[in-house]
């Protein structure tokens, strides 16, 4: 709600003069420094900030600046965000940058920084990422402070100040911690002022409302994505606004069959229209048959280029097409996702051993082995389809795949697409082995999660598709194995993995500090990767989300 009459000016001032009171008294500090962080949707948000004085002056000098900007524009922006420092620390310059570049994960020095100690140039922590100053050329390569970067956001921040800095030559820098408030319909949220969470809102209210509202705006933000031809904006890093060019044919489909799933929260048929566009897309460009009835899903880095035969691709596709019929009740596709599931049986061999990726055209052998994530997801595709339309040689084919998931130990791995297929193939074959199988595949992955500081979305899917395969195990009175499946662990942990997501969330109150907010707003991001946002990233968020939403009780 925009700011637009004088009345409301004046509340906001009250609500602000309560919040800093409130903030002064709990911390106790004298002097400080308070932000404003203003913008509309289209544009990055500019940041105006209080000199380093005592707490009445900064307050005195923020109000002065809203009235001022409310005297030149007749309003203030859209996106109102105030920022209160503490823990004000002078700091040796070089072991900041020890920090920078040696943490485990990027991008998570969640402090703000000044170059001066009375905080005429300083940058707060969500600036400092937003305009990639801290940055890194990729997840795997340590964060760095970039000086051309930290130089442009100075002469575009401080325009009157012919300030250059030299990182060589610095010593020394003041860094802080903020107390922070975002305004929104007339109210002020209070937001996360430590760790992982710092600078995004508080969850109030009903917590499964809360996931509903997340889901219905996320997959708002992914349908729209889907372009009039049925491609997907395949995503972007966001600071300054830099496409990701390549092109993935399994992310296709997965973030598709995610897609599909939100319409069990909320059907709409103008998503089921951009559903199928999608749908229609993949099966136009990436379906070969070698056959009658025998269909591979063609992947490579540019749909030009389609040169590889993925047994993740062709599992991917049915997911999307039996998810499709499932919730749709159209069995349009199934003739598709049948040729397809006979692609998936001829690199199965009776062992149960997978062939990986086939050379195209020549469906020679390319690798046995890509990655351990397309032996499970090739398993559920076979099951769910299996559930639309039985088939004997499926379920088989599934069977022998998990005696060697069983003898080679895949449990170690702790795949969610395995989670998912244990909670399935208990369903049909509900045996000790495989319920102790999706138990192991958890359990000794527990302490992890509890510890993993990025999002790390298929953690939440690969425990609600426990959570789900445990309450039928216990329904069934299977006790004794029950008892050792620590249920009550993973229960916390679900609840605090659902919490801990949001950091990976673009709320107003962090897409403010991107080049295009609204371009960004309601994705979800994987931070350590530059703020990356990439559909696959709003499919696996999506999956848990809708899984707790439809399945979750804390009290089960």
């Amino acid at each position: 709600m925009t700011i637009t009459t004088i009345s409301a000016l004046e509340q906001l001032k009250h609500q602000l003069s309560a919040y800093f009171e409130k903030v002064q008294q709990h911390l106790g500090f004298t002097h400080t420094v308070i932000f404003m962080s203003y913008g509309a949707r289209t544009q990055r948000c500019q940041v105006w900030n209080s000199t380093l004085t005592s707490f009445q002056q900064a307050k005195s000098q923020l109000f002065a600046f809203l009235e001022q900007q409310w005297h030149e524009q007749g309003q203030l922006d859209e996106f109102l965000k105030f920022d209160i420092a503490y823990h004000i620390r002078q700091e040796n310059w070089q072991e900041i940058v020890q920090q920078i570049t040696s943490q485990f994960h990027n991008n998570h020095y969640r402090k703000g920084l000044s170059f001066d100690e009375h905080f005429h140039i300083c940058f707060l922590e969500q600036e400092l990422y937003g305009k990639a100053i801290i940055r890194g050329l990729s997840y795997d390569t340590p964060n760095f402070v970039d000086q051309d970067n930290l130089n442009h956001g100075i002469r575009t921040k401080y325009p009157g100040q012919p300030v250059k800095i030299h990182l060589n030559e610095l010593r020394q820098v003041w860094s802080f911690d903020s107390h922070a408030v975002f305004y929104e319909n007339g109210q002020l949220l209070p937001l996360q002022s430590r760790f992982t969470g710092h600078g995004v809102r508080y969850l109030t209210g009903s917590k499964k409302q809360h996931v509903r509202q997340l889901i219905e705006a996320n997959s708002q933000f992914l349908q729209q994505q889907i372009q009039p031809d049925g491609r997907f904006v395949y995503g972007f890093f966001p600071a300054y606004d830099r496409e990701i060019r390549s092109y993935n044919t399994v992310r296709h489909c997965t973030s598709t069959y995610a897609l599909i799933e939100t319409l069990a929260v909320h059907y709409q048929a103008a998503r089921v229209e951009k559903i199928r566009q999608a749908i229609e897309y993949a099966l136009k460009h990436f379906y070969i048959e070698r056959q009658t009835g025998l269909a591979y899903m063609l992947d490579g880095t540019d749909p030009g280029q389609l040169h590889e035969i993925k047994l993740g691709a062709n599992a991917a596709a049915i997911l999307m097409l039996s998810k499709y019929q499932e919730i749709t009740a159209d069995d349009q596709y199934l003739g598709y996702a049948q040729a397809l599931a006979n692609g998936i049986l001829s690199m199965v061999n009776e062992a149960g051993e997978t062939v990986h990726v086939l050379h195209y055209p020549d469906y020679s052998l390319k690798q046995q082995f890509r990655i351990i994530y397309y032996d499970g997801e090739a398993a559920l595709a076979l099951l769910r389809l299996y559930q639309l339309q039985p088939d004997e040689k499926l379920l088989a084919t599934v069977k022998r795949m998990f005696e060697r998931f069983i003898e080679q130990k895949y449990d170690r791995y702790h795949d969610h697409w395995l989670s998912y297929c244990c909670n399935e193939l208990t369903k049909i074959c509900p045996e000790e082995r495989y319920f102790q199988f999706g138990i192991n595949n958890y359990r000794r992955h527990l302490v992890f999660i509890r510890n993993r500081k990025t999002a790390y979305a298929t953690l939440l899917e690969m425990m609600m598709a426990a959570y789900q395969m445990l309450c039928r195990m216990r329904d069934l009175g299977m006790d004794e194995l029950f008892a050792k499946a620590q249920f009550e662990d993973l229960k916390k942990l679900i609840e605090f993995r659902s919490e801990f997501q949001r950091s990976g969330f673009f709320y107003p109150e962090v897409a403010m500090y991107m080049a295009h907010p609204e371009k960004c707003l309601n994705a979800f991001y994987v931070r350590h990767d530059r703020f990356r946002v990439r559909i696959d990233d709003q499919e696996h968020n999506l999956s848990g989300y809708v899984a707790y939403l439809q399945h979750f009780d804390q009290n089960a």
